[in-house]
């Protein structure tokens, strides 16, 4: 999930560490503030039929479990003593972006051992007096953690020594043209974005603050009339025009914030003047920004918040098309398909590009490893709407015999869509990956030397089937 730390968000998959400082000079916590940070999504062009009206969210709506749990166990063991150890230093905001994708797997004993390990350090997160921004108090920061504290089945208004409702109440503005404003207090500036005054506005809709209303209000001016939310404010403070102008330089849409602003406005149970008109118009423009493959802006950061939001509002078409597409970045790398990732199975790939390079070099490198942490906590939540299976895993062949060098046809069926398996001989091996209809997957494999019988066999993360073959010289 975005973190809404800083006004710039930084993606190891998008742009470099040092990219990253430029944007955020704070001294030695500089270092916390732009790990927390995630890259701007790319608007992607292609249209698609409108989605669904927007609806309440739904209590379960989970088609298939296995790909979010894979998915949210190598999630869980990337934690180093309850917290994301970036090398050096803590990444708390990516610390609570695994904390919210594990909750959405189901998984409450992974939020409880971050909600422990979390609460201690809270400090260290939301002001940076530690570090020399002596009377900081960084507004996003403040909210994000508001809301998982509630998330974790916490108090936030007693969280770790902090009373985090009355703390952001105070960073909210009660002064015009700004009513209802996210402000950080800093010595370096105020980096208050739209990411973070979503998780604001539901904290404080949770908490039944009195500056609810005025937070929510905020947000809502921040969607233009198309239906995007853009991702920064007004850089003028004192000017009239606080809200998004489509068409204006700095009213760029993007697709992580409208999507975070539609999970928080309905996780966080937002009532008020627009709030379901902002939510439809909100879920109409996602989906018309998805591509034929289910993507969004051609990465699962981005594709799996929006997923995320279509599925909450009940957009399950779209939503199971951002899941399948999601799920085929899962490399399943098993068996005779063994590969750097192996030991790896569960994390998701950022991109495409990133699954191949790490087959050979795997997640060894600090900065890879961390662009696929962040990748998979802020994309599966969307896999709880990956489509299931149709039938049971199957491998058959076209032929009962063969001779030695022979290409013969092999059909899988029963993988879902987007599940990565591989399925082999003695001497070949292909990577398949399940199609988006229940049509099976076919591949050729070359035959070995030998006369023997020989066994075909297809694999995926938790199942195996298998059939033979004659095979001759």
């Amino acid at each position: 999930m975005s973190s809404p730390e800083g006004a710039s968000r930084f993606n190891s998959g998008k742009d470099s560490m040092s990219h990253a400082l430029r944007l955020h000079t704070r001294g030695s916590h500089t270092w916390r503030r732009a790990a927390g940070l995630v890259a701007a999504s790319t608007l992607a062009l292609s249209v698609v039929a409108p989605s669904a009206t927007a609806a309440p969210p739904a209590t379960s709506g989970r088609t298939d479990d296995g790909a979010i749990t894979l998915a949210g166990t190598w999630l869980k063991g990337e934690l180093t003593d309850g917290l994301v150890d970036a090398g050096g230093f803590t990444d708390y905001g990516l610390t609570l972006d695994t904390g919210f994708a594990l909750d959405q797997a189901g998984d409450k004993a992974g939020v409880a051992t971050i909600n422990r390990a979390f609460q201690p350090v809270i400090g260290d997160y939301i002001s940076g007096d530690a570090f020399g921004d002596a009377g900081s108090t960084y507004a996003g920061a403040v909210a994000k953690a508001a809301t998982f504290a509630r998330v974790a089945g916490a108090n936030p208004t007693s969280y770790g020594g902090v009373n985090l409702v009355t703390r952001l109440e105070q960073r909210v503005s009660a002064t015009a043209p700004i009513v209802g404003r996210l402000e950080d207090t800093s010595t370096y500036g105020d980096y208050a974005n739209t990411l973070g005054q979503s998780y604001a506005a539901r904290a404080l809709t949770e908490a039944k603050s009195q500056r609810a209303a005025d937070a929510v209000a905020f947000l809502l001016a921040q969607q233009c009339t198309s239906g995007f939310f853009r991702q920064d404010f007004t850089k003028d403070k004192a000017a009239a025009a606080q809200g998004c102008t489509e068409g204006q330089a700095g009213s760029e849409p993007s697709v992580d914030a409208t999507a975070l602003a539609v999970v928080n406005l309905v996780q966080g149970g937002a009532k008020g003047p627009g709030v379901n008109e902002a939510v439809d118009n909100a879920t109409d423009w996602l989906v018309s920004q998805q591509k034929k493959n289910g993507s969004f802006a051609g990465n699962t950061n981005s594709t799996g918040l929006a997923g995320w939001a279509l599925g909450l509002v009940k957009a399950r078409s779209a939503a199971g098309k951002a899941a399948t597409w999601v799920r085929s970045q899962q490399p399943v790398d098993k068996f005779r398909c063994r590969s750097a990732l192996t030991k790896d199975t569960g994390a998701i790939a950022y991109e495409a590009k990133a699954v191949k390079a790490a087959r050979n070099s795997g997640l060894t490198d600090g900065d890879v490893r961390g662009q696929w942490r962040r990748a998979t906590a802020q994309a599966m939540a969307v896999l709880q709407w990956a489509p299931a299976a149709t039938a049971d895993l199957g491998v058959t062949l076209t032929r009962s015999s063969a001779e030695s060098g022979d290409k013969v046809r092999v059909k899988v069926v029963g993988l879902a869509p987007g599940e990565r398996a591989c399925v082999s001989i003695k001497g070949d091996t292909k990577r398949i990956v399940g199609k988006a209809s229940t049509r099976p997957v076919t591949r050729k494999l070359t035959m070995p030397t030998g006369n023997k019988t020989r066994t075909v066999k297809v694999k995926t993360a938790d199942e195996s089937a298998k059939t033979r073959i004659s095979v001759r010289n």
